[in-house]
């Protein structure tokens, strides 16, 4: 197992800013794994998995912790009928496993490509785009265990999904190894998001097709990550009672809602925009991008203090107009 020492955290994260970590072992295997989880109870830190670091913002006073660098490679797939089963190691990027089945031509990830990060990652978050959650495609998680030094499988109803929710977001005992996924061999393009709406009468009828689709999308929504720093949307987009989401509408008419159960989801980014016209909205070195207000993105010289303060400065702004508080999708490294 490699280990590195005192790597800053602003190389391993796409917001590009941090301070350093004590060490950082990179795990190709599951011996790594508990390789490293010894060594991290010897030196007495803590533990912290990382995938591609793509929606976490690392501290700038660094971290005193074992930064577990997932590269656990490889997926398998398994016809069984109508679907295909899929194990997906956790370090596999989570873009080039859907592009993985989409080439296979299975359904049910396919509007989540494009989404930077690993597929370890994506159940923390249950990270989710145009009308899609990864939580909807998954049959089951592995994990180690670091409290008993096991290896266990948790079913998709033991995971207690939610929105940009899991169970592996608050148990920090639980590093995920792989995922399975069970996908259709049969399906049909999901196109309802309003995104979508200019290409109403694309000829997207193929997995493969619905992929490219979305890339093209985000492509005009995201920021170059070669140019900038981001995470992606910063913030979550709030669920709030249809009471409050009706009040909202009178004071701003065109305000879309999302039905979650009895309550409604709020695009912030349509308050951002259209309220508060924040787009390219800009202190110091960090902004709003142009192109998708939700989107933080930080420049040369950006610090983790600065984009926290910039956040709360936008949580502000929005509670200000809408008396609604909203709350990072960014996990904050401690």
């Amino acid at each position: 197992m490699r280990i590195d020492e005192y790597v800053p955290l602003s190389t391993l994260t796409t917001l590009r800013v941090g301070g350093a970590a004590r060490y950082v072992c990179h795990i190709e295997s599951l011996k790594d794994l508990t390789d490293a989880c010894e060594f991290a109870e010897a030196h007495a830190l803590p533990i912290i998995p990382l995938g591609e670091g793509s929606n976490v913002l690392a501290p700038d006073e660094g971290l005193a912790a074992v930064i577990l660098l997932m590269k656990l490679p490889g997926a398998m797939y398994e016809d069984v009928g109508t679907h295909v089963r899929v194990r997906a190691s956790a370090g596999l990027s989570w873009d080039t496993f859907v592009s993985a089945c989409a080439e296979r031509s299975v359904w049910g990830i396919e509007n989540l490509a494009g989404i930077p990060g690993t597929v370890g990652a994506a159940p923390v978050q249950n990270i989710g785009a145009y009308g899609a959650s990864v939580s909807d495609s998954i049959e089951c998680v592995e994990a180690y265990d670091v409290q008993t030094k096991e290896s266990i499988r948790i079913p998709h109803d033991a995971c207690r999904f939610g929105y940009r929710q899991s169970r592996f977001k608050n148990e920090k005992n639980l590093i995920i190894t792989a995922v399975t996924f069970l996908l259709s061999k049969q399906g049909t393009p999901e196109l309802h998001y309003p995104d979508f709406a200019p290409f109403k009468d694309t000829c997207a009828q193929t997995p493969r097709a619905v992929t490219s689709l979305v890339r093209e999308i985000r492509a005009k929504k995201f920021p170059d990550l070669t140019q900038f720093g981001t995470a992606g949307s910063f913030f979550k987009n709030p669920i709030v009672s249809r009471e409050v989401y009706e009040r909202l509408v009178e004071r701003y008419e065109g305000l879309p809602g999302f039905a979650e159960g009895d309550a409604v989801k709020i695009p912030v980014a349509w308050i951002l925009d259209r309220v508060l016209h924040l787009r390219g909205y800009t202190e110091g070195n960090v902004l709003l991008f142009q192109n998708q207000p939700l989107v933080l993105v930080t420049q040369n010289g950006a610090t983790a203090d600065a984009v926290k303060k910039f956040a709360e400065v936008i949580a502000e702004k929005v509670f200000a107009v809408s008396e609604i508080k909203i709350s990072p999708e960014v996990q904050f490294l401690k």
